[in-house]
């Protein structure tokens, strides 16, 4: 493959440029705050569904108190219609005091009721108020959502400058590399990732883990500058440089 050597020494600053964009996308990736964020996502989810039981109780003692009150409301009923007919003379002397005790089992009976409504009442207080603290404590943790977020886009403001400024010096550069050369590149860096390019000064590579064999060393001394060379065990394209570069 024919490239002008020039594309080729382009390539490594467009390779520093991938790997500092990487550098930089990493970091923020990896941002402390992504992870508080998702624990606050998490306890929030894990209040909202307590908040829709707690919701199913309040609904359950609510349907138990107008059960309880209707009740009290048929038995105080029945025990002024006894009360009145006993007044009212209605009620023959032979009856009245079964009748008379029949009402005393219903006002125990609604002593026992009311009770009964003062407990559930009570019950059905303190699950609203347990929900008014579950409603508090999402909003407070919604709040820190928000502040953390706050937090970190201030953190990495200046990171996020230098980002889009490598993004826009990338986009440049990569329009002034021979359309098959970059294509190539982009090929060597999605099968080697970091390493798709490998500079080799004066036949000595540059940052790589394991010394060129003499035998490759000449091939590539003897490649014809013009002609792309590929790494023989990574496939890495080798750019060759007579001198360190700024």
């Amino acid at each position: 493959m024919k490239a002008k050597p020039s594309d080729q020494l382009t390539l490594l600053d467009l390779q520093a440029l991938d790997q500092r964009e990487s550098v930089l996308r990493h970091q923020r990736d990896s941002h402390p705050a992504h992870a508080t964020v998702r624990e606050l996502a998490g306890r929030i989810d894990d209040l909202q569904r307590s908040q829709i039981t707690q919701n199913s109780v309040i609904s359950d003692l609510s349907r138990e108190i107008e059960r309880i009150t209707h009740e009290i409301e048929l038995v105080s009923a029945r025990r002024d219609r006894q009360r009145g007919r006993i007044e009212a003379n209605e009620v023959p002397l032979r009856d009245i005091s079964s009748m008379e005790h029949e009402i005393a089992q219903m006002q125990t009976r609604l002593s026992r009721l009311e009770d009964d409504q003062l407990s559930v009442e009570e019950q059905r207080e303190n699950a609203q108020k347990a929900r008014e603290s579950m409603l508090s404590e999402i909003e407070g943790m919604k709040a820190s959502i928000e502040q953390t977020k706050a937090e970190f886009m201030a953190e990495v403001a200046e990171a996020d400058d230098e980002l889009r400024a490598v993004i826009a010096k990338r986009r440049e550069l990569a329009a002034s590399i021979a359309k098959d050369l970059l294509d190539e590149y982009e090929r060597v860096r999605a099968l080697n990732g970091a390493l798709a390019v490998l500079e080799v000064r004066n036949g000595v590579g540059i940052g790589m883990a394991a010394e060129i064999s003499p035998l490759e060393r000449e091939t590539i001394r003897t490649t014809p500058a013009d002609e792309v060379y590929w790494a023989e065990d990574t496939g890495a394209i080798v750019v060759r440089t007579q001198q360190a570069r700024d």
